[in-house]
């Protein structure tokens, strides 16, 4: 009969074991969203609002307020960029606004950034839609700081390049950050060599997406067997009642 128990428990184990060997990964959640949908066309009408439901259509999981150190205003995008990298949460076309980067030139070096509490998650990607006309920026630089401080930014990845036309989508790699319930990013934009009032680079539907750090599988799988050993002589009656 022990022989019995211990197979019987051993079998348990082990198809959890395997169970949990093709169990999926956690899939990547939206942690901050900003669509600019939520202003008013017009300098200094734009919204640097963060999009989380439902406070504003989008789907975000954290408030954050997205910051510019250069000029901008918002525009009307007539331009397909509107619904380029949008979520499917986000159905806040009444406006179509889009976020403006004009005077490049002059501001070669300025930065969009904005604040996230990055405790217990991983396996960051940023994400957001570009229309460049004429001769907006060129470039994009992603860095991260756990503090914001001066000086204290660290890049993350390469430069990103935003070639002329419209309706891109930039996209960086999977990266890690320090946990910090006060982390920043930062695009830092260059390349930029116009210096006129037109429409240059417009930026629309940033997105930070990350993976939630997953409830420990092997203690769920211990919990399960110690619930196995708990119910033995059940189980185990169970079988000798259907063996009789």
């Amino acid at each position: 009969m022990k022989a019995q128990k211990f197979s019987l428990l051993g079998a348990l184990a082990a198809a959890l074991l395997l169970t949990a060997a093709f169990v999926p990964q956690a899939n990547a959640t939206l942690i901050v969203y900003f669509n600019f949908e939520d202003g008013t066309l017009g300098s200094p009408g734009f919204d640097m609002a963060a999009d989380v439901t439902p406070a504003n259509l989008g789907g975000g999981t954290q408030n954050s307020t997205l910051t510019y150190s250069g000029n901008t205003d918002s525009t009307a995008a007539a331009l397909a960029i509107a619904s380029t990298n949008r979520t499917a949460a986000d159905s806040d076309t009444t406006a179509n606004l889009a976020l403006q980067l004009n005077h490049a030139k002059n501001n070669n070096g300025e930065f969009l950034q904005f604040s996230v509490n990055t405790t217990g998650l991983s396996q960051f990607s940023l994400s957001f839609a570009v229309d460049n006309n004429g001769n907006g920026f060129a470039n994009a630089q992603l860095s991260y700081s756990t503090t914001g401080a001066v000086n204290t930014f660290t890049d993350v990845g390469g430069l990103l390049t935003l070639t002329n036309g419209p309706n891109q989508t930039i996209m960086t790699s999977t990266f890690n950050v320090t946990p910090s319930a006060t982390g920043v990013f930062r695009l830092t934009f260059s390349g930029a060599t116009s210096n006129g009032n037109d429409r240059q680079t417009v930026i629309d539907n940033i997105q930070l997406t990350a993976v939630p750090e997953p409830s420990t599988v092997m203690g769920a799988l211990l919990g399960a067997c110690g619930l196995c050993w708990h119910q033995r002589r059940r189980l185990i009656r169970s079988l000798r009642l259907r063996g009789a």
